[in-house]
């Protein structure tokens, strides 16, 4: 089994943020998504200080991803976008749409993210066909709805090379 920790959704000044994944860098945690996905007006660490992170975390043994935003509203947000898609180190955990289109344009395997709408097979079939290789199901779903949304015949035949079998989640 592996842990997993999520982006930080809360506003936390720079000093904290760097500490907190100082202290994440020698924990027990197998994989952790990095970056601001709520807003970014009120986002402290820049890029390069993610990318700071993410190599910190990588060299201690940690799988990093780095997390989009939600939503974006203005060209240097999207600008920011890009430049993550080609960091060329680290998956993306897509929350838009919109980062899904760009990261398929590119041919990059990707990570849904929780605000991504996969509520059914079909959806999840069409996200792995274009590219997703993980995928953070939306909070409001339960194992149970997962187990049999993964047994469904749409989905059963490339269950396994990308999640696992059902028994391997849970």
């Amino acid at each position: 089994m592996q842990f997993s920790l999520g982006p930080v959704l809360y506003f936390w000044p720079k000093a904290q943020m760097l500490h907190f994944y100082h202290e994440v860098a020698n924990s027990d945690i197998d994989i952790v998504y990095l970056g601001e996905t709520v807003c970014s007006k009120r986002r402290e660490l820049k890029f390069d200080d993610y990318m700071a992170l993410a190599q910190l975390l990588r060299e201690a043994g940690k799988q990093v991803c780095l997390s989009s935003m939600t939503l974006y509203e203005a060209p240097s947000e999207l600008r920011e976008l890009r430049e993550s898609i080609d960091n060329g180190e680290f998956l993306i955990e897509a929350n838009d749409v919109g980062a899904i289109s760009m990261l398929q344009e590119k041919s990059l395997p990707f990570i849904a993210g929780a605000a991504i709408n996969c509520y059914n097979q079909h959806t999840l079939r069409r996200l792995i066909g274009m590219g997703l290789t993980r995928w953070v199901l939306p909070v409001e779903l339960s194992g149970q709805w997962l187990s049999e949304v993964l047994r469904q015949a749409v989905v059963a035949d490339i269950r396994g090379r990308c999640f696992g079998t059902t028994d391997d989640i849970f």
